[in-house]
């Protein structure tokens, strides 16, 4: 109750502007400021991730309208995204990688899988939706390239995307996928931009 309350303020507040912006996302390659554009579904029980490994972006539907599109980064070769269909059946605000991290040792701080010396220090991965075991999305830097962790890492719109799926939310990954665009003078369809996408990480 108390989330569903914070999501509607929250979405209140900016329901003016996704009611007038589009779902296109800025430019990713230079750098910098990374704004994402999103739409409040009218039924979050039909909204769903669909996420492009090929293009690396995301993209939070509702039937054929684009809710939400952001570029990702996703796993690696060794750690490839799973491909299929899949639900979201695990939700932490404010988890951090068991895996990836940092080991403080005095005045040292070193990168670390968690096995060695020192207190370890997971990556922060900020609103981790979990589909498939040590699989999620969650908030972090956007790599160019395949990185490490190999998770789906999402500019800001992880909380968005975060607040809006439920634990059945379905996620389907595909090799490639683009939606449909509806009509040219619509503002409730996806451009084919950058976008969003997914990775892995445990």
């Amino acid at each position: 109750m108390r989330q569903s309350l914070r999501f509607i303020l929250v979405a209140a507040g900016a329901s003016l502007a996704l009611l007038l912006a589009g779902c296109a996302t800025g430019k990713v390659a230079g750098g910098g400021a990374y704004h994402v554009t999103a739409y409040k579904p009218h039924d979050p029980s039909a909204a769903r991730v669909k996420v492009s490994l090929s293009q690396e972006n995301v993209y939070v539907m509702e039937g054929d309208r684009c809710l939400m599109a952001a570029a990702i980064s996703v796993g690696m070769p060794n750690k490839p995204t799973p491909k299929g269909n899949f639900t979201i059946y695990s939700k932490q605000e404010h988890k951090r990688s068991g895996s990836y991290g940092f080991s403080v040792q005095g005045d040292r701080i070193v990168p670390s899988t968690g096995g060695g010396g020192g207190r370890y220090v997971g990556y922060p991965m900020g609103y981790w939706c979990e589909f498939a075991p040590a699989y999620g999305f969650h908030q972090g830097f956007v790599h160019p390239t395949p990185s490490r962790p190999p998770s789906r890492r999402m500019p800001r719109s992880a909380r968005r995307c975060s607040e809006w799926t439920t634990r059945a939310r379905l996620i389907q990954t595909h090799t490639s996928w683009l939606p449909r665009r509806r009509s040219k003078n619509r503002a409730d369809h996806c451009s084919n931009s950058p976008a969003a996408g997914i990775a892995a990480n445990a």
